[in-house]
């Protein structure tokens, strides 16, 4: 079967919709029912993600198979694609992407219901909001240091950790309602997921002037295809993913099959508002009560108003009418160093070493499937 985008014919499309909407990701499933159920297969899973399958003596097959299947989605790619095409990250800082991966991509996320109403039972996001959050944070630093989608290599250790604390919140869910026909975190809601960490950041960037080019855009497209095969996404509905207008349509469509927002996605949303309102001033000058008004400026800007009101970010008055000239003024100070070279890769070095000095923190030395693992 093709892939979903670009295909002419709604039927296939269809099909595959359906298809993806009652599929999980039975490889990490059988990981996590074995790593639920024998406490041995946690270090295993950590020793073969950072060692090799190869190194593993007397793992299950399963463990094996994933440990295998990931190693290869990562090595069937290009060295260029693992060692550049993650550098249009790094032309913006840890404090800017505090605007496109929480006021935009963050926020974004919680728009489907089943998914906000998901990530509510697990209690976690409303209990332990800051952690959760950082903990994001801290995988997107790694998932994008040049070099570190490896084998063994912390960007490559952290996904594949990410995609069995998926599992967990599966199997979790299933336990808690066995009725539900409802599969959690399924295909589609996995791809939305990738694509909120590329198109609907990428989108969040350009609405507050931290523009790319189409080239650097199609540069982040590639770099995130492994990174969805680590997280376990269904290749046919990523595959054809290069640009933003591909992007979008499959955000369309996968935002006609979800519905509208939710009660479960409002209240998640006020909790990340809250949070990243909390954090900004820790990274940089601005104050609290300055964060909070400017994150929900940035954030009515990156969704629009109907998305906004229908996500419960509040209006912010004349504030709002301010951004444009705010980011106007952040366009022009990157068109003005794009035109030094040597400046602009100065600052791109410089954010890489703080995203690696941030992705070997102290939470980044712990599998994140560990504090999952009893979901």
């Amino acid at each position: 079967m093709s892939a979903i985008v670009g295909e002419d014919e709604r039927g296939p499309v269809e099909r595959l919709i359906g298809e993806s909407l009652r599929a999980a990701d039975p490889l990490a499933d059988v990981v996590a029912e074995e790593v639920a159920g024998r406490p041995a297969t946690r270090a295993e899973l950590d020793a073969g993600l950072r060692h090799g399958a190869a190194t593993l003596r007397g793992a299950s097959a399963g463990l094996l198979a994933l440990l295998e299947a990931s190693e290869a989605a990562v090595r069937s790619v290009d060295d260029a694609v693992l060692d550049r095409d993650s550098l249009p990250f790094f032309t913006i800082s840890l404090s800017g992407h505090a605007f496109d991966l929480g006021a935009g991509a963050l926020i974004d996320s919680y728009r489907p219901p089943r998914s906000a109403e998901v990530l509510l039972g697990t209690g976690q996001l409303t209990e332990q909001v800051i952690p959760r959050l950082r903990e994001t944070a801290r995988w997107v630093s790694q998932v994008m240091v040049p070099g570190w989608l490896r084998p063994g290599q912390p960007g490559y250790v952290a996904t594949v950790g990410i995609r069995l604390v998926h599992a967990l919140v599966r199997r979790g869910a299933a336990r808690r309602d066995p009725s539900s026909e409802h599969v959690p975190v399924n295909q589609l809601e996995l791809a939305r997921t990738w694509l909120d960490f590329t198109y609907v950041a990428m989108r969040a960037d350009a609405a507050i002037g931290f523009d790319l080019t189409a080239e650097e855009q199609h540069s982040v497209y590639r770099y995130w295809q492994p990174v969805g095969r680590l997280m376990g996404v269904d290749a046919r509905l990523i595959g054809d993913v290069t640009d933003a207008a591909s992007a979008r349509r499959l955000l369309q469509r996968t935002d006609d099959v979800f519905g509208p927002p939710s009660d479960a996605s409002r209240r998640l949303t006020a909790a990340a508002l809250s949070t990243i309102s909390a954090e900004l001033p820790s990274i940089s000058v601005l104050t609290a009560p300055l964060a909070r008004v400017l994150v929900t400026a940035v954030a009515r800007r990156v969704h629009g108003r109907e998305l906004s009101d229908a996500l419960g970010v509040p209006p912010t008055g004349a504030l709002q009418a301010a951004v444009p000239a705010a980011v106007a003024a952040v366009r022009a100070h990157r068109r003005v160093l794009r035109r030094r070279p040597r400046a602009w890769q100065r600052a791109v070095e410089a954010n890489i070493a703080i995203a690696r000095d941030f992705g070997l923190g102290a939470a980044g030395t712990v599998a994140p499937f560990e504090s999952a693992a009893a979901s």
